[in-house]
Order: C-alpha cells, then structure tokens, then sequence
C-alpha cells in the first residue's frame, strides 16, 4: 500500500531535520563562540589600563551590554529547543498507529459489559 505524500513530506522533513538541526553541533557552536568572547574578554582585560577611567567605563559598558543578551540567547535558544522537542514528539505520537476499539451500544444504565462474559442461569 503507497504512503499518502503528507507522511512522506513529513518524513523527509523529520529527516532533513535530524541531519541538519543536530542539537550536538549547535552546543559545539555555541561553545567555540563562549570560548572565543572569553579570549576576547581576557585581551581587553590585558591590554586595558584600569587606572584610566574612559577604559572602565568602557569595559563596564560592554559587560552591561553584553551579559544580558548572552542570558537572552541563551534561554531563547532553551526555549526553541524545547518547542521543538514538543512539536517533534506530538508528530510522532499523531501519526503512530494505535489499535481501535469498537465502540459498544449503551444501555439504560450505562456501558453495557460484553454478552459473552454474562453469566445467566
């Protein structure tokens, strides 16, 4: 039996998303950009002369700026990874098969249980 084309396009799109958005790469990423900003940080530090009060000033002035932007990517980076997680794990349980029950007729009272398991005398 042929797949209808929305779960093929939405398997290669699963597919292209497990090969290109590996979350391992984007922590790499993210890694050599924190070590990058530390060199960075760690040569104005050196190179600053902290009895000059423009070189505070300005060195007070990147951390102010820089800090709260870092924070903010990072958890708008946490957050995306999470709707993503979510999005990804409602697809897969949409489209996972689950065995169906026949719906049965109701009485008086309620459900009633199955003829074969009564017990009449």
């Amino acid at each position: 039996m042929t797949e209808l084309p929305s779960k093929t396009a939405r398997r290669n799109a699963l597919d292209r998303f497990d090969l290109y958005g590996s979350e391992r790469t984007f922590q790499l990423v993210w890694l050599m950009l924190i070590a990058l900003m530390m060199l960075f940080i760690w040569g104005f530090v050196q190179l600053a002369d902290f009895s000059n009060r423009v070189h505070v000033l300005i060195f007070w002035a990147f951390l102010s700026t820089y800090v709260p932007m870092v924070i903010g990517l990072a958890l708008l980076w946490s957050h995306v990874s999470r709707s993503t997680r979510l999005v990804l794990k409602a697809i897969d349980l949409a489209t996972r098969k689950v065995p169906v029950e026949t719906a049965r007729a109701s009485g008086p009272f309620g459900a009633e249980p199955d003829p074969k398991s009564r017990l009449w005398l």
